[in-house]
């Protein structure tokens, strides 16, 4: 019995073909659909974070704020931020993933047993 078929059906792999088409297309659509507006806001956003450092960076400048006092607050903010439940979770998910790309990486590439 081979569950396959026979091994000349060019409509079967068309249709199969089509039908995966079509449905990647309707996920590409809907993914498309909900990333865009998050991409957009985060852009602004960017935008948004990046006018006020400028404005802030002057602002320290020109009060005569020293070049390490302004690197500590930058750390310190920096820190204050990812120390948050968010970002913490962020990372962690980060790590998480990254150690299942190097075992899924160690598994491709390591050596095979005979």
């Amino acid at each position: 019995m081979d569950w396959r078929g026979t091994a000349y059906r060019p409509a079967a792999r068309w249709a199969r073909m089509g039908g995966v088409a079509v449905l990647g297309a309707a996920v590409a659509a809907g993914s498309l659909m909900l990333v865009i507006p998050f991409a957009a806001r985060a852009f602004v956003r960017g935008i948004v974070l990046l006018a006020a450092a400028c404005a802030w960076l002057a602002t320290s400048l020109t009060t005569g704020v020293s070049a390490w006092t302004l690197a500590g607050t930058i750390w310190r903010t920096a820190a204050n931020q990812l120390s948050t439940p968010t970002w913490s979770i962020a990372l962690w998910g980060l790590v998480a993933l990254g150690a299942l790309a190097f075992y899924w990486l160690q598994r491709l590439l390591g050596s095979e047993e005979e």
